[in-house]
């Protein structure tokens, strides 16, 4: 029974495989007990019947997933044996094909990658974005691929997907994959001028990618140049990473450890920006919503008390408000907006897109200060008004730079990922 039924995979007879199943109901159920076996599907992949395959694979769905003793799926085979338009109807029947991972952790981008087959990366990319970080056993993405097996056009196809693509935290998924670190700790760039491959290097070097970063030999990509500059193509190479700005390396006696840096006594300056960051985590995005109407609330009836002050401003030389009372007007005024702007720079979801808000947010602010100096009737109090937003910039920015920078530095208290490979190089399974 058995015997027929790969018989009738390998010439793609259907109607033989429904006679089988009137003979015996369970005759695809054999190799869900068995780990690494063809099946039906394996053998009717490599021989190239789409029809006969799409038939199995609607029968029996978790067979599409198996891997035979070599340790291939049916998705492999088709694409060793070249049966593209097979390929491309897996593709559009289950998109999560893509990512199925056969020996040594090579998915089908992986392989459409070293044959240079840019359509197939293409349509891979289009189908599940997310099969572009997928990594081999020696953590190697497909742009470690390309520069390994110098497939330029594929390097191409995916480096243009990563700058394309426009789905959420996409910025963060270009940098992560471009920037991504083998088990030797080499990126994309590294393998690029390892191999000599000048194009390569031109082309990652005018991406976002990072230049400064070192392998576990503690060496950059302009490093790697300088210790093999008697190569030919070095000299090429090493203007690229010139021009590109790339930087030798630099003695790591002068970088703090992780370790290092987490025994150290805490600073003033640290203090704020954690404090600040457990104060966001600990707001739930329905008390953020809230808190930011109340403050734009202010802020808006604030702005307009200082256009319209109480009785007006002046009639003929005379002044409606007394200046006392001015004086406590102006400050309750004053302090209620500024500690709303606060809250609203505070509550805004941090970002690229927070940039165009706080920038229209600085013109309304000093719209505002120009209010204030115009109808305030004292020479102190318009010195006050000017220089009372100067401080406030400047601490706001001041805390600004230090939340930045403790963030990159620790990536908020997280292990980096140089630190988590150098960790596992001797801890790998």
């Amino acid at each position: 029974m058995i015997d027929s039924l790969i018989s009738a995979a390998k010439v793609g007879d259907i109607d033989l495989l429904y006679k089988l199943i009137q003979m015996q109901p369970y005759v695809l159920e054999h190799t869900d007990f068995m780990p690494f076996v063809d099946t039906p599907l394996h053998v009717a992949a490599a021989a190239g019947h789409a029809s006969f395959a799409t038939e199995i694979m609607r029968l029996k769905p978790s067979s599409v997933w198996k891997l035979n003793q070599c340790g291939l799926s049916p998705m492999h085979l088709a694409l060793q044996n070249k049966h593209y338009r097979m390929v491309c109807r897996f593709v559009n029947i289950n998109k999560d094909l893509v990512r199925v991972k056969g020996r040594e952790g090579l998915t089908p981008l992986h392989i459409a990658t070293q044959t240079g087959r840019t359509d197939l990366v293409a349509k891979f990319l289009s189908a599940c974005p997310g099969s572009i970080e997928d990594v081999t056993v020696r953590s190697e993405t497909a742009l470690h691929i390309a520069v390994k097996y110098d497939q330029f056009k594929a390097l191409e196809v995916l480096v243009g997907w990563l700058q394309r693509n426009c789905q959420r935290l996409a910025e963060d998924r270009e940098k992560r994959v471009l920037n991504w670190q083998d088990e030797a700790g080499n990126t994309a760039l590294h393998l690029s001028v390892l191999k000599g491959f000048p194009q390569a290097v031109r082309l990652l070097i005018d991406r976002n990618i990072d230049k400064k970063v070192k392998n576990f030999e503690d060496s950059t990509a302009l490093d790697i140049v300088e210790i093999n500059q008697t190569q030919a193509h070095c000299a090429l190479i090493r203007n690229e990473l010139v021009r590109g700005g790339a930087l030798r390396g630099f003695s790591l006696a002068n970088v703090p450890l992780l370790e290092e840096e987490l025994r150290a006594k805490i600073t003033f300056n640290e203090r704020i920006p954690i404090y600040v960051t457990r104060l966001r985590k600990r707001i739930s995005n329905d008390t953020r919503n809230a808190l930011l109407v109340i403050a734009i609330l202010f802020v808006t009836s604030t702005y307009e008390e200082a256009l319209s002050p109480p009785g007006g401003v002046y009639q003929g030389e005379a002044m409606v408000m007394k200046m006392q009372t001015f004086f406590w007007f102006w400050s309750f005024n004053a302090w209620s907006f500024y500690l709303s702007i606060l809250m609203i720079c505070l509550l805004m979801p941090r970002g690229r897109i927070s940039l165009i808000v706080t920038f229209s947010l600085s013109i309304f602010f000093g719209c505002y200060v120009f209010s204030k100096m115009v109808i305030s009737p004292s020479l102190k109090l318009n010195t006050a008004t000017a220089v009372m937003p100067c401080i406030f910039i400047v601490f706001y920015s001041w805390g600004s730079s230090i939340y930045i920078r403790l963030a990159k530095k620790l990536k908020m208290y997280g292990y980096r990922q140089k630190d988590a490979l150098k960790f596992s190089r001797g801890n790998r399974w």
